[in-house]
């Protein structure tokens, strides 16, 4: 008898434990779906280059717009190895491919960890910052760097998740976009 109540409190324990995390499960989905913005959407390939307003280094707003030609979009942010690693070969690869809008967009850094980054390797390409992390947003990127080929149209051609490591990758990739 003794051994049967027992069973009975931990069967009801269990039972409210499960539907506490059932609870609490509908919660956080409704408190996401709350939480989102209003019409935002991942973007991927074959989507039109998103309008986000970015900022200069000398604190100027800026968009990107289709009519800046091909581009390459490169996020990065100096606390990522494989970022740093891959900027110098991002410069190099801007030399072979002038009709290329080659941008670097950091991740919402300060002045002092971009500014040392651009004299380091001597960047040619334009940096922009992002402040709200909104490519970050509108490309669901959980890491970086991530790199986001445009054609002349202004359609997303290709998204590039990690680290170039070689040339001849972003070369061939740039040569699919520009023709």
């Amino acid at each position: 008898m003794y051994e049967a109540k027992q069973q009975s409190k931990l069967r009801k324990r269990v039972q409210l434990a499960i539907l506490m995390v059932a609870a609490m499960s509908i919660l956080a989905v409704i408190l996401y779906m709350t939480l989102q913005p209003k019409g935002s959407k991942i973007v991927t390939v074959g989507d039109s280059l998103p309008q986000i307003e970015l900022l200069s280094l000398e604190d100027e707003k800026r968009t990107l717009k289709a009519q800046d030609g091909p581009m390459l979009i490169n996020l990065w942010a100096s606390w990522c190895k494989p970022c740093i690693n891959e900027l110098p070969l991002l410069n190099e690869a801007q030399a072979f491919a002038p009709e290329v809008a080659f941008v670097a967009i950091n991740m919402k850094e300060d002045f002092d960890k971009i500014t040392p980054m651009i004299e380091r390797y001597d960047l040619t390409m334009e940096v922009l910052r992002d402040e709200e992390l909104a490519w970050k947003r509108a490309l669901g990127v959980q890491g970086y760097p991530v790199s986001v080929l445009i054609d002349a149209e202004g359609t997303i051609q290709r998204i590039h998740h990690g680290a170039y490591t070689e040339i001849d990758e972003i070369l061939k990739q740039i040569a699919d976009i520009s023709s």
